[in-house]
């Protein structure tokens, strides 16, 4: 027997009996890998935009092998993908949602593995989330007694008594006096328009109660009378 056939017949006996690793050729999804394990970062054009419903597909994952591969999540981004294992296909997983503001990319690892032979190998694959427009929330409510001295009040503004500002301070308009006798509360409707495009809009309800005597008539500039009010504002985060 030649010296070479005795060599290879040495090599196929240890894999038989003690394991041999075999690997994948490559990958060519989502990015090229020219070995068996490596990394992809997809390009950002070909990212997942934020607010997809979940099952929707992010990406596919595809091996080259000697037979038919089929897939595993080693790594599931903290259960934001799921796979088919006959196809590679990684879909938002049920009940997970995609936020740019939270996590500008995630982190897969995808197995595959070779039906023939067992071999396998792993894909890093680094998925951009593409940013959408949202219309401004709010979502901070704060309560303060004050004495009160573009956005815009939507409604609500009776005699145009209020001013709100584009840094989200809520006012006594200037010129304009409160007189609980005539009013006692007034109920605001407030806007914030963002400058996106399309802009959208967020808005939220203020109840302003007039409320008592104060002696601080400065916050309100030239008036008559004076009043504490207790205003709850909410704030844009």
């Amino acid at each position: 027997m030649p010296k070479g056939t005795l060599g290879t017949c040495l090599i196929v006996a240890l894999c038989l009996f003690q394991g041999c690793d075999a690997v994948l050729i490559d990958w060519s999804e989502p990015g090229a890998i020219n070995t068996s394990s490596g990394t992809i970062t997809i390009a950002t054009a070909n990212g997942a935009h934020e607010n997809i419903t979940a099952g929707t597909a992010l990406f596919n994952a595809t091996a080259t092998a000697n037979g038919t591969v089929s897939y595993e999540l080693v790594d599931d981004a903290s259960g934001k993908g799921t796979i088919v294992p006959a196809t590679g296909v990684v879909s938002l997983a049920t009940g997970q949602s995609l936020d740019y503001e939270t996590a500008m990319t995630l982190v897969f690892i995808v197995k595959g593995t070779d039906a023939t032979d067992s071999s396998a190998g792993t894909a890093t694959i680094t998925l951009p989330i593409i940013d959408l427009n949202e219309a401004p929330v709010y979502t901070k409510a704060q309560q303060d007694n004050v004495c009160v001295a573009d956005k815009s009040i939507a409604a609500g503004n009776n005699s145009t008594g209020f001013a709100y500002g584009t840094d989200g301070s809520l006012k006594v308009a200037t010129n304009k006096t409160l007189d609980q006798r005539t009013t006692a509360t007034y109920t605001l409707v407030l806007h914030a328009i963002d400058d996106g495009t399309p802009a959208l809009t967020g808005s939220t309800t203020v109840t302003v109660n007039v409320k008592s005597t104060c002696n601080a008539a400065g916050a309100f500039g030239t008036l008559f009378i004076s009043v504490l009010l207790t205003v709850i504002v909410s704030f844009l985060l």
